[in-house]
């Protein structure tokens, strides 16, 4: 399934793929560790119902969100949708830091499920990159598994319905160093302003964020372009 990004530049898939191009390196606190640069707002893109992807993938979460809900502690649902209910219970009575951690814990107990990309082409046969069909929403994760840039949105869905406002957190699309490819992780920005990303491995790099250099990111509200920015020395890697 086609689907049609920003135009400025383009976005061309959730998990962007070939079209894209590597980042240049920048200051010494990117290098040093590579942090998220969550408050440059010389990397807003646009809002987030011009891309269209992630636009759809919103609109359905809405649509969905009172079955995901209404899944009783004693009821047969669907899915996991018994146990989400139970975990967001747990976790109303925790710190933000806490909740922060056990829906880490939670969602990455789903296995994982690769989504095959499709290729795309012009017409004159060349390739020009690949996507994804589309991202999940949180039902959707819960009741048929999903790949990593899943399990950062469905963190996202669980956590807002946790009350986690959504200018405190981003799903973001990274190109990883090892192994080489792309990959997404859900950025938050506690109150104290440090910033955590949530890796799909039950990882939480709350410090150094090395390892990937940063692509795109995006949440209810707005998309960020991240592509000329913060990218970490790829020789500091081991191979």
């Amino acid at each position: 399934m086609q689907t049609h990004g920003p135009t400025k530049p383009t976005l061309c898939s959730p998990l962007l793929l070939l079209c894209l191009l590597c980042v240049t390196s920048t200051g010494a606190a990117a290098a040093r560790h590579n942090q998220y640069p969550f408050d440059d707002p010389s990397d807003y893109l646009t809002g987030a119902a011009n891309y269209s992807p992630w636009a759809t993938t919103l609109q359905r979460h809405r649509q969905q969100r009172a079955e995901l809900l209404a899944c009783a502690p004693d009821a047969r649902c669907r899915g996991r949708l018994r146990s989400f209910n139970r975990m967001l219970e747990k976790a109303r009575g925790l710190s933000v830091t806490e909740q922060i951690e056990l829906v880490n814990f939670y969602i990455n107990r789903t296995r994982y499920d690769n989504d095959h990309p499709q290729r795309l082409y012009d017409s004159e046969g060349n390739k020009i990159g690949v996507e994804r069909n589309h991202w999940a929403t949180l039902l959707e994760f819960l009741t048929e598994r999903g790949d990593c840039e899943d399990y950062a949105s469905a963190k996202y869905f669980m956590l807002r319905e946790l009350g986690l406002p959504a200018e405190q957190m981003r799903v973001v699309v990274t190109r990883e160093f090892r192994p080489r490819g792309y990959h997404a992780v859900l950025a938050i920005r506690l109150d104290n302003s440090t910033v955590w990303l949530l890796e799909s491995d039950n990882v939480i790099k709350k410090r150094n964020h090395s390892g990937y250099s940063y692509v795109y990111a995006m949440n209810e509200q707005s998309v960020w372009d991240h592509r000329e920015d913060y990218q970490p020395e790829v020789k500091s890697f081991k191979r």
